[in-house]
Order: C-alpha cells, then structure tokens, then sequence
C-alpha cells in the first residue's frame, strides 16, 4: 500500500467518455496524484495487466474492461519505457466462461493487444505457490505467467453482482486461478465471508502494485455478466484494492457491509477504513442512488 502520512490514497478522477486521450489524461493523473509512476514500475520489469475478461462480450455491455481503458496504460508504459527498460508487457485471464484468448477478441482487447504488440499470456498453465500468510488458504495454484511477471497491473469493472451485491478490484485476482479450479473454491468455500477472505489471501499473494478501475460505464442490475450498462464516468485507481472498492462502493451508494470483499477486508485488516484519503475529484460530483 502507498501511504502518505498513514493515508491510503484511492484517486478518483472524472472522465465522461472512452475518448483515447481523456482517459490517457486521466490515468496519468491519478497516477501522479498517487506519488508516479517511479511506484509502480521498476527499471528492467516484466509487465502483465489482468483485465476483467469475464466472459465473451462486446465492450459497449459493460462486462469487461473497455478497450481503451486498457490501450490508455499500456500508452502510458511504452511511453515510460526509454527511462524504464521495461522488459515485456503482457496481458492475460482465465474467464469465468470460455478462453481468454477469446473473450479478449469480442471485447476489443486483443485488437489493442496485437496494434501495440502486446503478447497474450496464457494463463492455462498451472502452477503451486505455499503462502503461509494466508488467512483462509496458505496455498494457490495460480497460471504460471503471474507467478513469472514483476509487475502486475489490475484493471477490474466496476460491477453489481448478483450473489456478493458488487464486483470489483479484490474480486478481479479471481482469474488469476486457471480454468475449473476457481469452481473447486465456489465448492470448498460456501459461506461468502470465506471465499471473499480467500479471494484477499489471493490479493495479497499476488500484490498487484497498481488497480484501475474502469467505471466510466459500469453495471447495474443483474451482474457480473447480465446487468445493464450505468454509465458514472470515474476512474479509480489504488495500490489498495479493498479501499478501492471501498470508494467505489459510496460512489454508487452501496452499504459496504453487505459487500463481503470489503466487510472482511476491513475487519481482518487488509486494509483500514479510517486511513483511507481520496485525492482529485470530488466523490459528491460523481456518486449516484444505489445500483438497482
């Protein structure tokens, strides 16, 4: 986490359509407003963004991350790549429904992916991580291009969710476990305070250094996959995933206590409610009614 004087920043910058260069501008500041890019990315790293590729649709339904969300970062790392010697960017999930490499190519990301040259890593390919930190799991198997990547960038939806009431930046990490072995956790782990505690063993486990938000549209209703696309024009970015979600969850006026990844991410101490600090925009200028 980045902290300023024990704050934990979530930045929250207003940006009213996928307008290449608004969103450009408005991922630059809000790295900027976080401390730059000197925090996240390290001379000579291997560089993987994790989209939310949840299942084969066309970017306009609001069920993955949008395309120019995702082309607007990677600019920005190429155009921080003479200082810092990046040694790959790569991009890759394991979806909920289908490949990858599939649902990327409906949304519009593989298209980005291949114009920039950005390779898609196959996140088929299993690999076993102990984590004694962990609270409810102290080992994963995670798709081996995580494990092999420096820097992990996150790039979740902003989503209602059907059964956790919102989807988010800790829920994001879930396509970090390939293939059918995210049902075998739906199976061991029922009760939603477990599964969202696993899901933040898993956040911490994998320490994405930086979370963009993409909910310049997001979904409201029946989600993650069926809901109807709400547009709120923000992005939010973080090295905190819970407090992330967490101001994401008073933007659409959400009890965070009814959204399970938050619940227990305060009360076990991922993160601290108390400490949080947004910077930029005005939540008041951006925050609606309660999703329906």
């Amino acid at each position: 986490m980045i902290k300023n004087e024990n704050k934990t920043k979530v930045a929250l910058i207003k940006c009213d359509s996928y307008d290449l260069n608004k969103v450009k501008d408005a991922i630059n500041r809000g790295i900027n407003l976080l401390g730059g890019i000197d925090l996240f990315i390290k001379y000579g790293d291997k560089i993987l963004l994790k989209p939310n590729l949840l299942a084969s649709e066309s970017a306009e339904k609001s069920v993955t991350t949008h395309p120019i969300v995702f082309e607007a970062i990677i600019s920005i790392l190429q155009e921080n790549n003479k200082e810092k010697n990046i040694n790959k960017i790569s991009y890759g999930d394991s979806p909920g429904i289908g490949k990858g490499i599939s649902v990327a190519q409906k949304s519009g990301i593989s298209e980005v992916a291949q114009r920039l040259k950005i390779e898609y890593a196959d996140f088929d390919e299993p690999i076993g991580i102990s984590f004694n930190e962990g609270i409810k799991e102290k080992s994963f198997t995670i798709a081996k291009p995580i494990a092999e990547a420096d820097t992990i960038i996150s790039l979740p939806k902003l989503k209602s969710h059907a059964l956790t009431v919102m989807t988010g930046a800790v829920k994001n990490q879930f396509g970090c476990i390939p293939g059918f072995r995210k049902a075998e956790y739906h199976l061991k782990l029922p009760d939603f305070d477990d599964f969202s505690t696993m899901l933040l063993d898993l956040n911490k486990l994998i320490n994405p250094k930086l979370y963009i938000m993409d909910g310049i549209m997001a979904m409201e209703g029946n989600g993650p996959r069926s809901g109807n696309p709400k547009k709120l024009n923000v992005l939010l970015l973080s090295s905190d995933a819970v407090a992330l979600d967490y101001v994401a969850s008073q933007i659409i006026s959400f009890d965070y206590n009814l959204i399970p990844t938050i619940k227990m991410g305060f009360k076990l101490g991922f993160s601290n409610k108390e400490n949080i600090e947004i910077v930029g925009d005005n939540i008041e200028s951006v925050k609606v009614k309660a999703l329906k």
